[in-house]
């Protein structure tokens, strides 16, 4: 059974209520399950989802609960979630990577999921903050270089995979039931 995590930061919902109680609820249960849905949950931060965000890394966990609307003290910790789940516990786990994956167009096609910008256009992808430099400098181009400056290209497709793959992230389709929540951590 994997072992898994969920941050929460100090002022967010799900740091005021323990989910070691209640469980992960999706905000949108009844929304039904899907690419697009996927895709808007993890690149745009939709909250109308069948699904919640777990990652496989703690490291990553830790980050997000850190990220609170509050800074965490000893006397008002954010915490980490540790979640064991599995095919006999429920939910079922969706890996975003793969999903997004096998949708992707042939790489013959006019318009993919590839950017055209330069090597580290990604960091921008990953740290949108301290790498906005990386998302908006102008794309190399060949002689003479003319045209309309722009910067690179991306799709919402690479955005999502490559957040994914930042954040190490699984989702539950469905919520995550208390029976699975095996431990709190404080972090601080």
């Amino acid at each position: 059974m994997p072992i898994l995590y969920r941050g929460a930061g100090v002022g967010t919902y799900w740091h005021a209520r323990d989910a070691r109680l209640l469980g992960f609820l999706p905000q949108w249960a009844a929304g039904d399950p899907s690419l697009n849905r996927i895709i808007h949950h993890i690149a745009r931060g939709t909250v109308n989802s069948p699904y919640v965000s777990l990652t496989r890394s703690f490291g990553v966990a830790r980050t997000y609960a850190l990220a609170g609307r509050y800074r965490a003290n000893p006397k008002a910790p954010a915490y980490v979630y540790e979640i064991e789940t599995g095919p006999a516990l429920g939910p079922a786990l969706v890996d975003p990577l793969k999903v997004i994956a096998e949708s992707l167009l042939d790489p013959a096609m006019e318009f993919t999921y590839h950017h055209d910008g330069p090597p580290d256009f990604q960091l921008g992808i990953v740290d949108p903050k301290r790498f906005r430099n990386c998302l908006r400098a102008p794309f190399p181009r060949p002689p003479p270089g003319a045209g309309t400056m722009r910067p690179p290209k991306l799709s919402i497709e690479l955005e999502t995979m490559v957040r994914a793959l930042r954040d190490a992230e699984v989702l539950a389709q469905g919520p995550v039931p208390a029976r699975t929540v095996k431990a709190r951590y404080d972090i601080y």
